[in-house]
């Protein structure tokens, strides 16, 4: 009983809101990748917006779930568990604040063109760390945190079906 008690409180006194979404302007971005030898790679983004200041804020894909021929979903078996994602353009999966009303790229996936029949996210240890997909369609589910405030989720479809640097993503119904 006094756990939901504190609960109920905890959620009325966290300040500010998360959000974690998808913006087709803001998502794409190719450019050359100087681990795989300067070989070009597309990354794909969610962004991540707050109300008011976020601390310590980190996200996380909690599932991966690949289209069946007959539509149906089922857990992709190259997602082991739940893993930490990287902000963009941050060299660790450490976390970080995000300012009010400034949304902050969070690395979801990215392909090659020198492996273009793999999806890749980045996954501790870094740098080197990756889960490996193949093409497909995938349902993925993220959540993403910070200090004193609920967390956010989103769930979110990824089409790998048209090539490495072809990538869409959307927000799943």
């Amino acid at each position: 009983m006094w756990d939901r008690i504190r609960g109920a409180v905890g959620g009325l006194t966290r300040t500010g809101g998360l959000q974690v979404y998808f913006d087709p302007d803001s998502t794409y971005l190719t450019r050359d990748v100087v681990d795989a030898g300067g070989a070009p790679g597309y990354f794909c983004h969610l962004m991540v917006r707050s109300t008011g200041q976020a601390r310590n804020c980190r996200g996380r894909v909690l599932e991966v779930a690949v289209r069946r021929p007959d539509g149906s979903t089922a857990p992709a078996p190259e997602f082991p568990a739940p893993t930490f994602l990287k902000w963009a353009h941050e060299p660790d999966f450490g976390p970080r604040d995000v300012e009010a009303d400034r949304p902050r790229p969070l690395d979801l996936c990215f392909a090659l063109a020198a492996a273009p029949a793999q999806l890749r996210f980045f996954a501790p240890p870094s740098p080197s760390g990756v889960l490996i997909f193949p093409p497909g369609v995938y349902r993925v589910k993220v959540e993403v945190t910070a200090d004193d405030m609920r967390p956010a989720h989103g769930v979110f479809r990824i089409d790998f079906t048209q090539g490495w640097d072809r990538i869409v993503v959307d927000e799943a119904a």
